[in-house]
């Protein structure tokens, strides 16, 4: 257990003291390597191409790490160490995952807001007042729409962030440092993404509907039926 403990004690250092004082936060993938930039590549893919499917799972796994982060924060911040810090970190990120997962306009607000902040900071170069304003604002209002309308704002959200984090992945591969590379990479997984998830959203309505209007033919068909066969009863009394 010691190396847990210093594992997270390295990560809290790491990410308060690194991430949100200089906002780099490339030591996560330098920290983690090959493990990280995979499981960060396999989350991004999820959100471009399945985000809207699979939402309550991302939410909940969103939950879970901005949980664990605040436990950390927490720790940093009280000075907490050992079972203390594993347990506060451990019960953050497991009620914020319930939230996120339960609550479910609750959860399509916090993780469109944490998203498009973060991608709209990574795509502004994460520097300066005027970057955090325009992101926070940004995220607010995604959040807002994505909140109210449901998926027609979570699929745009999805594609963004997956783009965003996608390009972030597959730059570091890249032989060279192009911040071009990443814009392209980035907005070419989120307009793939956006235009494949409302495909699948509109087959998915269009099936729906094409179902509910057989069910109404099949329904009034034995009306008819039914209005027929009395028709005929009646016809027959009379004789």
């Amino acid at each position: 257990m010691e190396r847990v403990f210093e594992a997270a004690d390295q990560i809290s250092r790491l990410l308060f003291e690194d991430g949100l004082k200089n906002m780099d936060f490339s030591w996560i993938f330098s920290e983690g390597g090959t493990v990280a930039a995979v499981v960060a590549g396999v989350i991004a893919l999820l959100m471009v191409f399945f985000g809207a499917k699979c939402k309550y799972v991302l939410f909940a796994l969103q939950g879970l790490l901005l949980g664990v982060t605040a436990g950390l924060a927490a720790s940093w911040y009280l000075n907490l160490d050992g079972w203390i810090m594993i347990g506060v970190c451990v019960a953050a990120g497991v009620l914020l995952a319930a939230f996120e997962a339960v609550f479910r306009k609750f959860g399509a607000f916090v993780f469109s807001f944490v998203a498009i902040f973060v991608s709209a900071l990574a795509l502004a170069g994460g520097r300066g007042y005027i970057a955090l304003g325009i992101a926070a604002a940004a995220a607010l209002l995604f959040a807002i729409l994505a909140a109210v309308f449901g998926d027609p704002m979570i699929i745009p959200v999805m594609g963004i962030g997956g783009g965003v984090l996608g390009g972030i992945v597959a730059c570091r591969y890249l032989p060279f440092d192009s911040t071009i590379a990443f814009y392209g990479v980035s907005i070419a997984l989120a307009v793939l993404g956006i235009c494949i998830q409302y495909a699948l959203k509109s087959s998915k309505i269009a099936k729906i509907e094409r179902s509910k209007a057989k069910e109404i033919r099949e329904k009034k068909s034995v009306e008819s039926e039914i209005e027929m066969a009395r028709n005929i009863l009646d016809s027959d009394e009379n004789e």
